[in-house]
């Protein structure tokens, strides 16, 4: 509980100095986009969630010795994603905001003063934090004339549709995955599911469909792969106690290894989790159907 207090308090600082959870590069959060126009009713909201999570486990390892600390600024230096992993988190953007063209939607984007959704928040307990969160953010989307936002990630869409329970919130929030028409794709592949995307969000039958479409063959077991009886990357524990968070992705990436040597994700966390157990190739799906 104490590890959750302290978290808590170092992300409401570094949303109150930087608009982000930790510090972050703002360069790395906007580098992507080049041609976007900066005023539109209907917006891609990232969230910087492709672009930073790569960061996290490094962050996560220094958490517990970060108390010692008075912020998270000491840490900057070292958290950094490689030109790597930042070039990779582009693709992925392009490539959706290039199928949302194709299929005639187009869309504005923040740039710099696109905040954070607030995810960490909501998903530490930290429901008064993130209330506060959610009024700044519905503020700053009325300011701008934001009407429709299009989310890129399943804890971000998480996040903005609960924001009218605790504030007055009349943007519709809707994910990629309903607009986007997949390319034709040949492979097998196992589905690692976002428990929110699946579970709680309402979307499975959505991106199953798009994967189906795609000509993508997936390899399935009831017990790996189904609804309810999917485990969870492990991910979204780690800041808290990333010793269990590392034993459920190992134990989750021997399940999914027993179907095959390639997995599709839909989640930056879940990518960044899985793939150091993964013995063969883990892909977002964006990198693969759009």
């Amino acid at each position: 509980m104490n590890n959750i207090k302290f978290l808590g308090k170092m992300i409401v600082e570094n949303l109150k100095t930087q608009g982000m959870p930790f510090p972050t590069d703002p360069r790395v959060c906007t580098g992507w986009a080049k041609d976007l126009p900066r005023k539109s009713d209907t917006i891609i909201f990232t969230s910087c969630m492709y672009q930073i999570e790569p960061i996290v486990p490094t962050l996560s390892k220094f958490l517990p010795s970060a108390e010692k600390l008075k912020s998270l600024m000491p840490l900057s230096r070292l958290l950094k994603p490689t030109q790597q992993q930042i070039q990779r988190s582009y693709r992925i953007l392009n490539n959706i905001v290039l199928s949302l063209k194709q299929s005639g939607i187009n869309v504005g984007y923040l740039y710099e003063e696109e905040p954070y959704s607030g995810a960490l928040l909501l998903e530490l307990g930290l429901l008064d934090e993130f209330s506060d969160w959610a009024k700044h953010v519905a503020s700053l989307f009325r300011e701008k004339g934001i009407r429709k936002v299009i989310t890129v990630d399943p804890h971000t869409h998480n996040a903005l549709t609960r924001y009218g329970e605790f504030t007055q919130f009349e943007v519709e929030v809707i994910s990629y995955l309903e607009l986007v028409t997949p390319k034709k794709v040949e492979g097998e592949y196992v589905v690692h599911d976002s428990c929110l995307y699946s579970r709680f969000l309402g979307l499975r039958e959505k991106y199953r469909s798009l994967i189906e479409r795609s000509g993508i063959k997936t390899i399935e077991d009831p017990m790996i792969t189904g609804k309810d009886t999917s485990a969870c990357c492990g991910g979204p524990l780690a800041p808290v106690d990333r010793e269990v968070s590392e034993k459920i992705a190992s134990n989750r990436t021997r399940d999914l290894e027993k179907l095959g040597n390639k997995l599709l994700v839909l989640c930056p966390i879940c990518y960044v989790t899985l793939s150091p157990h993964f013995s063969g190739e883990v892909l977002d799906l964006a990198e693969v159907i759009l």
